[in-house]
């Protein structure tokens, strides 16, 4: 196990080298700049922030101090929020971003697999209908129509929960976040339940169970434990979903999450801001999975060789 975690990990460098290459190159590319404002600064102005921002050596050497300095956990200073470098912007956003999207996760493991599961064991019924039918209505509305609509019922007609802002984390303020990041999550994750459970339930082993005599909650824990893989495969993409999605969740909700900083970021052409999220969500999603890989490995051995 630990010479297949340090292939996958290996196998990782180039990846994110390249998602850092190709995302410094095509932002510096974009037209515009950092201080292109409506009303253009002073020629002399202009000059003495690119000089002293690094703006003004040729673009190679830009690139190399910038992968230099990503190599010591520096992610440069912000070009909009003068007084912060893009490290302390991540180190207050980053646990705001990972507390919903975990949140958000956790529900849709949850209440996915209870709606696939209740499903599979009851297929063509009409709770399998009912199940399926709200699977595809959570998976075909886009999150940017789902808030406002909860904003509107929740918040402004019921006046049960706030419709924005943060308040330093108050659970009334991160209900509605996140049931929107995790609606589309639970309608995959229903779906891959309730198919792989009815495959494993048909299956030749589970029916040699059956013949046995073994119980039937003995035998629905081992069909499980089989149409959990595609599940557990599924969970690294649904991470990385949760997390690039918050960047339109956080911004209609106004909350101070790296999904709203990139948001900002990329209004301003704020170079840093942008590559340090671009960096931050390939590293994260890099690193989700791995860890669905080995926990993949563990429950099938047979990916290790």
């Amino acid at each position: 196990m630990l010479s297949y975690a340090l292939r996958r990990l290996l196998g990782a460098i180039p990846t994110v080298f390249l998602v850092v290459t190709l995302s410094f190159f095509l932002i510096r590319i974009a037209p515009g700049g950092p201080f292109d404002l409506e009303r253009p600064l002073d020629p002399k102005t202009l000059e003495n922030l690119n000089r002293v921002f690094g703006l003004d050596r040729p673009l190679p050497e830009q690139y190399w101090r910038y992968l230099n300095g990503l190599m010591r956990g520096d992610f440069g200073p912000s070009f909009t929020w003068r007084d912060f470098s893009v490290a302390e912007l991540f180190a207050g956003a980053l646990p705001v971003s990972m507390g919903l999207g975990g949140a958000a996760l956790l529900i849709a493991i949850l209440v996915g697999t209870g709606l696939g599961i209740a499903a599979a064991m009851r297929q063509n019924r009409a709770a399998d209908h009912a199940a399926m039918a709200v699977a595809t209505v959570g998976l075909t509305i886009p999150n940017f129509v789902v808030a406002p609509l909860l904003q509107i019922a929740f918040g402004l007609v019921l006046g049960l929960l706030p419709v924005g802002g943060w308040n330093g984390g108050a659970w009334r303020n991160g209900v509605l976040p996140v049931i929107v990041l995790a609606l589309p999550q639970i309608a995959v994750v229903a779906r891959l339940t309730r198919a792989s459970l009815i495959e494993q339930l048909r299956s030749p082993s589970i029916r040699t169970l059956r013949a046995a005599g073994l119980p039937e909650r003995r035998v629905l824990a081992h069909a499980l434990r089989a149409a959990a893989l595609p599940v557990v495969s599924y969970l690294g993409p649904a991470a990385a979903a949760l997390l690039t999605g918050s960047v339109v969740v956080e911004t209609i909700f106004g909350i101070p999450g790296v999904g709203r900083f990139f948001v900002e970021g990329a209004l301003n052409r704020d170079y840093t801001l942008v590559m340090g999220t671009v960096v931050l969500i390939a590293i994260f999603v890099i690193a989700v999975n791995l860890l669905v890989d080995l926990l993949y490995a563990l429950i099938d051995p047979r990916v290790r060789y």
